[in-house]
């Protein structure tokens, strides 16, 4: 970061800005203080502002709207209540991440492991946030700041380790991307972080275009693709990115997933749209994908089977 907006951003003295030649005098006193501290500053609120109306609050809707779309089970004994994800969303925003820790701990031991803490806990967090934003509960800096310690609790819970990734270097590989042009999400963070539980070898990325999604399945080798659609408006391009990702994987029999608010608003368009299944969640999404490969497994032992019949 530029000294200049560290110094002002961190609250340190205004004389401590470091000021252009033309406002000292040849006395050198500072003349006309606040006229030179609103010079100095002035580049850098308008590159926040730019900022915040470009990337972050288009985020935001986003990640808020893709929560929606992750269904959450009713609560039950044992399972997170909306009082809990109300006091637990306090502690995130007031940066209690020792208690925010202990709650975490908490509903992985009692509440039916890590798949509680993101379905039951997490998601719901995410979504609240983005309710209070639009309900101008809280700021844009907060809310920004909220979902990325939900994704912190997230990494820091993983119970993938190296030896995990080596397991499944040559094992089923998936690549998860948001439809071009839209955001990475907290939603589609989920989806990522539940196929590496899984046993998933996982690739995938944010913001990208037809074209680099395209140059991802031609390098490398992917199982499944799954596509995540936030916006009614990525619904029309999709058909023709689905195409061409079939097109140019060197997998020809590549698996089309797709899913998020967009998609869940339009299931019935699944074939239409050129995939092969949709999915209401992360979960789901992991079980269309291993029912997938379990059958193209079982295929390639008939073919096998098959063969060393011919032979003998």
């Amino acid at each position: 970061m530029d000294p200049t907006f560290r110094s002002f951003a961190n609250g340190t003295n205004a004389d401590k800005i470091p000021l252009c030649p033309e406002a000292l005098p040849l006395g050198g006193q500072v003349r006309g203080h606040d006229e030179i501290v609103q010079k100095a500053v002035r580049p850098w609120v308008e590159l926040l502002r730019r900022t915040i109306e470009t990337e972050i609050l288009p985020r935001l809707l986003a990640a808020q709207r893709d929560a929606e779309s992750v269904t959450t089970p009713e609560p039950q004994a044992g399972h997170v209540s909306a009082a809990d994800v109300a006091a637990f969303v306090e502690l995130i925003v007031a940066d209690d991440m020792e208690q925010v820790r202990a709650v975490a701990d908490r509903v992985i031991v009692m509440g039916g492991g890590r798949d509680a803490l993101l379905t039951d806990l997490l998601t719901p967090a995410a979504q609240l946030l983005g309710q209070m934003w639009e309900r101008d509960v809280c700021d844009f800096t907060t809310v920004t700041l909220g979902v990325f310690r939900l994704d912190q609790i997230m990494k820091e819970t993983t119970t993938v380790g190296i030896e995990d990734i080596l397991r499944v270097a040559f094992d089923h590989r998936i690549l998860l991307v948001p439809s071009p042009g839209e955001q990475h999400t907290f939603g589609l963070n989920v989806v990522v972080d539940t196929f590496r539980e899984g046993g998933w070898m996982v690739r995938s990325g944010c913001a990208l275009s037809r074209t680099k999604i395209v140059n991802f399945v031609r390098e490398e080798w992917f199982d499944v693709i799954g596509i995540s659609v936030t916006a009614d408006r990525a619904l029309k391009g999709l058909p023709a990115c689905i195409r061409a990702v079939r097109q140019a994987s060197c997998n020809p029999h590549l698996f089309v997933l797709i899913g998020g608010r967009a998609i869940m608003n339009h299931t019935e368009r699944t074939r239409f749209l050129g995939a092969d299944a949709t999915a209401p969640d992360a979960h789901q999404a992991l079980r269309e994908a291993n029912i997938f490969v379990e059958s193209k497994v079982t295929e390639r032992l008939h073919q096998s089977k098959t063969k060393l019949v011919d032979i003998g």
